[in-house]
């Protein structure tokens, strides 16, 4: 089987992902062909990934034939289409790779010691938060020369990223949790979650350079210059320009629309006749790559439509009477267990959104629970996305990362209660 075909299910599945936000039967007509390009890609997961995916949808199919038995119609939109505007969304960011600043050597000069150990880290999580893991590249091919990465170097790229997590709107951890808590406010989600991440870069530049030792004065980093900010600021920009001018349009809709809005409009600047050739070149190479996320994607949705059906035939109590404060620190410490032992941050947000929906949570302090629990596993969780691509791309076991990160994941799950708390105040008063 060629690229070609789930290449181009995937780039259509965008296009009509964009077409649901004006017409709904649209969204289910792109989460119909997403599931054919991830049926057909199916082959390109591990063996252990793939069993975990084929599980979760058993489970959700499961859910779906138990509903049906006892008279509870299947909804086919949360079956076929409940993260399509999250699937669809990361698709559309992977376009901005090929604007994105590549930082060649002798642009700028290196800054050194302590100030490069915090640019660099800054740079990461600058780019990181927006091209998502093309920047460990973008760093890691201009700085790094040794493999395997040494310990330091290696929390540089890990601790970067990973906090991106906490407040950008193009990580698929806010997708999921607006996904599943549409009445989100956005610029709370995204003040209060950047205040943390500041604090979580803060925390691990001086762990990092704690880790440099002596060795922190011969460190060359990444420069962090306004050539590097320029595209992840203006998409940004653009972003919350949008949301502001039109509230009504989901910010994963609004993300959809603007990052392939701006690579096509920088490409025609700037190579205007090899435009068209590296747009489909890019679809047919790095679409049909997102083979993990858009498995555990339609998968977690299968669930969430089967869980859903079971809930209707056999109603389950919440497992807490309110949920506040407390009770959202509760469920980030469940969610960081879980994916300790592999579950995927996605799937604890869908079960979770299914259980606490009797409760009537406020949405804010609910997707900010999952926001934080999304990156504590990202840097914590042995099995995390971003960890096993570290372990892939410069050889370190992903349970020797995790381990690395302990501390820093500690940290922010102490940091989590007053994150957490300024959220509920902010967002409901004392209601939560």
């Amino acid at each position: 089987m060629t690229r070609q075909l789930p290449a181009a299910l995937l780039a259509a599945a965008i296009a009509l992902s964009i077409a649901g936000l004006a017409w709904r039967p649209a969204m289910l007509a792109a989460g119909a062909a997403t599931w054919v390009a991830g049926i057909l890609l199916l082959q390109r997961l591990t063996r252990r990934y793939r069993a975990i995916v084929v599980l979760l949808a058993a489970l959700g199919a499961v859910g779906l034939g138990i509903g049906i038995a006892h008279g509870v119609p299947p909804d086919w939109r949360l079956a076929l289409a409940a993260n399509q505007p999250m699937i669809s969304m990361l698709a559309a960011i992977s376009f901005v790779r090929l604007v994105a600043p590549r930082g060649r050597t002798g642009e700028h000069k290196a800054p050194t010691g302590r100030s490069g150990v915090w640019q660099t880290t800054m740079a990461v999580h600058v780019l990181g938060s927006v091209i998502n893991l093309t920047a460990l590249d973008i760093v890691a091919n201009r700085i790094f020369r040794k493999i395997p990465l040494p310990r330091a170097e290696l929390m540089v790229l890990s601790r970067g990223y990973s906090a991106g997590a906490f407040w950008s709107p193009f990580w698929g951890a806010s997708a999921a949790a607006l996904t599943y808590a549409p009445a989100a406010k956005s610029p709370i989600l995204m003040a209060v979650g950047a205040a943390l991440a500041l604090a979580g870069l803060a925390i691990s530049c001086v762990q990092i350079i704690r880790a440099f030792g002596p060795a922190v004065h011969d460190f060359r980093g990444y420069p962090l210059t306004l050539g590097a900010l320029r595209l992840p600021l203006t998409l940004v920009i653009l972003v919350v320009l949008a949301h502001v001018l039109l509230p009504s349009v989901p910010v994963t809709g609004i993300i959809m629309v603007c990052a392939p809005a701006l690579t096509i409009t920088l490409l025609v600047v700037r190579t205007p006749r090899r435009a068209a050739r590296r747009l489909v070149a890019h679809a047919r190479r790095s679409l049909p790559a997102m083979s993990g996320e858009l498995s555990m994607f339609l998968s977690a949705g299968l669930l969430t439509a089967g869980f859903a059906a079971m809930l209707d035939v056999v109603p389950l109590d919440p497992p807490m009477l309110r949920f506040g404060v407390p009770q959202a620190w509760a469920l980030v410490l469940v969610m960081v267990f879980l994916s300790a032992v592999g579950v995927h941050p996605v799937i604890s947000l869908a079960v979770a959104a299914n259980m606490l929906a009797p409760l009537e949570p406020d949405p804010t302090l609910f997707a900010m629970t999952g926001l934080i629990a999304w990156g504590i596993q990202a840097a914590g969780g042995p099995l995390s996305g971003l960890n096993v691509v570290l372990q892939s791309r410069f050889r370190v076991d992903t349970f020797r990362i995790a381990r690395w990160n302990l501390s820093y994941v500690f940290a922010i799950l102490v940091l989590a209660y007053p994150t957490l708390w300024v959220v509920a105040r902010w967002s409901c008063g004392a209601t939560c």
